[in-house]
C-alpha cells in the first residue's frame, strides 16, 4: 500500500509539472462538419459554375433527355483558437459525381478506388480583435453584400473590418479577386506583377433602430484593369431594411449602378446603369411561416447595336475570368434563380446564375409540423425586364419567363442527421416559344427531383 502511494504521489507530481510547461495561452481545438448526399432525377441539373443550361438551345426539345446521378459534398471544418480574441478558421471541401473523375475545377474521385486529388481549401483566415468593438478578417472568407448577396455571395481573398459603435456597425474590405498571369511585354509587364488585376472595395454601414428595426447603406467598387484597353469601374450603391409590426415581418433593398468599361459595345467606352428592386413579406401563419415577396433585376435592352449604354445588372466580375457568383434565397426557387439554402452542391442548376435581368414573384409556405417532419413549397413567376438586343431569343412571342413549383420534405432522423426530397418543375412561358426547330418548335419545361441526407457535426 505504502509503495502504490508513493507511486501516485509521483504520478501526481508528474501531471503538476507537465501543466506547468503548457503555455498560458493554450491552442483550443475545434473540430466541425458536415456530409451531404444527394441523388438527382432531372433533365436540368448537373451544370457547373461557370456554364448552365440554355433552355432555348437546339439540345432544348421535346426530346430532352433525364440526367440520373449521385452526388457527395464533405465538408470539414478545423478552428485553431488561441483566446476569444484570436482564432485562425480553416475550412476544407470534397465533392465528388458517383462514376466521374472530375467535377467542376476539381478531380472527382468518383471510380474505381476512388483515387483522386479531390480536396479544396475553401476558407483560410486570421480572426481576431484589435479592441473590444473591432473585429479582423484576413485570408479566403465568404462575405455577403447587404443587398441579401445580389451583387456578391461567395469566397473570397479578402481582408474585412467590422467595428460597432452602440446601434451603429460600419465594414470596411478589401479583395483582389483576380491578379492576371498574363505577360504584356509592349507595356513591359510581368507575370503575376500587380498591375493586370481585379479588385474589390466594400463600405458596408448597419444601423439598428432598437430590437425590430435596422437600416443598411452599402457601397461597392469594383475596378478591373486584368485586361489592357478593356478596363473597368463598376460603382454599386445599395440601401436597405427591415422592420417588424406586430407579426408582420417587412424587409427589401434598392441598388444602382454606374460605371464605364473601355472597348465595349462597337469597341467605344460604355456607361452602366443597371439596378435592381426587392421586397419581402412574412407572417406565421398555423404551424409555418407564410411569405410573399418580388425581386427586380434590370437587363441591357441596347444589345450589340445600341448605344453604349448597358443598363444591365452586373454582379462582381473581372475581364480575365467568368463573373463571381451572386444569390436570392429569399424566393425559395430551386429553378429560376441562384439560392444557396435549396442548393449546396457543384451541379445544381439555376436559370439565372449569375443573376441577371428577371422580374421574380414569388410566394411560398415553411411549416414545422413536429420536432422531426418539416416541409416547405413555394410559387414563382418570372418574367424577362429586357427581352431585346444580345438577350432575345429568337422569335420569342412574349416576355413571360415561366411560372416554378417546388416543394421539399424533410425528416430528422436523428440530432445531427437530416433527410429531405425536393422537387421543381418550371412551366416555359411566352419567352421561349418557337425557340425549337419546325418539328419541336417549343422548349422542353425543366425540372428535377433529388433525395439526399445531410449529416452535420
Amino acid at each position: 500500500m505504502k509503495l502504490n502511494k508513493k507511486i501516485m504521489v509521483a504520478a501526481a507530481a508528474g501531471a503538476l509539472a507537465v501543466a506547468a510547461a503548457v503555455p498560458a495561452m493554450a491552442i483550443e481545438n475545434e473540430f466541425y462538419g458536415s456530409f451531404m448526399v444527394k441523388t438527382f432525377l432531372s433533365n436540368f441539373d448537373f451544370g457547373t459554375t461557370s456554364s448552365q443550361p440554355n433552355v432555348s438551345g437546339s439540345a432544348w426539345g421535346s426530346a430532352r433527355k433525364n440526367n440520373n446521378y449521385t452526388e457527395t459534398r464533405t465538408r470539414l471544418r478545423y478552428i485553431a483558437k488561441a483566446s476569444d480574441d484570436l482564432k485562425l478558421v480553416t475550412q476544407f471541401e470534397i465533392d465528388t459525381v458517383w462514376g466521374n473523375t472530375a467535377t467542376s475545377g476539381s478531380a472527382g474521385g468518383g471510380r474505381i478506388d476512388t483515387d483522386a486529388v479531390n480536396i479544396e481549401v475553401k476558407h483560410a483566415y486570421l480572426d481576431f480583435n484589435l479592441a473590444k468593438n473591432v473585429n479582423v478578417k484576413v485570408g479566403s472568407q465568404a462575405y455577403k453584400d447587404t443587398i441579401k448577396g445580389l451583387y456578391v455571395d461567395a469566397d473570397l481573398p479578402m481582408l474585412y473590418v467590422k467595428s460597432k459603435f452602440g446601434s451603429y456597425s460600419l465594414g470596411l474590405g478589401y479583395s483582389r479577386f483576380n491578379d492576371a498571369n498574363a505577360s504584356n511585354t509592349s507595356q513591359g509587364l510581368s507575370q503575376y506583377n500587380g498591375r493586370l488585376n481585379a479588385d474589390l472595395y466594400a463600405l458596408d454601414n448597419t444601423f439598428a433602430f432598437g430590437k425590430d428595426a435596422k437600416a443598411t447603406l452599402s457601397y461597392y467598387l469594383n475596378v478591373d484593369n486584368s485586361n489592357p484597353g478593356l478596363e473597368k469601374k463598376v460603382h454599386t450603391f445599395g440601401l436597405g431594411g427591415s422592420a417588424k409590426f406586430g407579426k408582420l415581418t417587412v424587409d427589401g433593398f434598392a441598388a444602382m449602378q454606374a460605371g464605364t468599361h473601355r472597348g465595349g459595345t462597337n469597341g467605344a467606352s460604355e456607361n452602366y446603369h443597371g439596378w435592381a428592386a426587392n421586397a419581402v413579406a412574412k407572417m406565421p401563419v398555423g404551424p409555418g411561416t407564410m411569405k410573399i415577396g418580388g425581386l427586380f433585376v434590370s437587363g441591357d435592352n441596347n444589345g450589340a447595336n445600341g448605344n453604349n449604354h448597358d443598363n444591365g445588372w452586373q454582379t462582381l466580375s473581372s475581364n480575365n475570368g467568368a463573373a463571381i457568383q451572386n444569390s436570392y434565397n429569399d424566393g425559395s426557387m430551386m429553378l429560376l434563380t441562384r439560392n444557396t439554402n435549396l442548393g449546396g452542391t457543384n451541379t445544381d442548376c439555376f436559370m439565372r446564375r449569375p443573376i441577371t435581368n428577371i422580374a421574380l414573384a414569388h410566394v411560398g409556405y415553411d411549416a414545422k409540423f413536429t420536432d422531426k417532419v418539416s416541409a416547405m413549397a413555394n410559387v414563382g413567376m418570372a418574367w424577362i425586364p429586357a427581352s431585346t438586343g444580345t438577350t432575345t431569343v429568337s422569335g420569342n412571342a412574349g416576355d413571360y419567363m415561366g411560372t416554378e413549383i417546388n416543394m421539399e420534405a424533410r425528416y430528422k432522423l436523428y440530432k445531427n442527421l437530416t433527410l429531405n426530397a425536393q422537387a421543381a418543375y418550371v412551366m416555359l412561358g411566352s419567352y421561349y416559344k418557337n425557340t425549337q426547330s419546325a418539328s419541336t418548335k417549343d422548349s422542353a419545361d425543366p425540372y428535377t427531383v433529388r433525395f439526399g441526407a445531410k449529416y452535420a457535426f
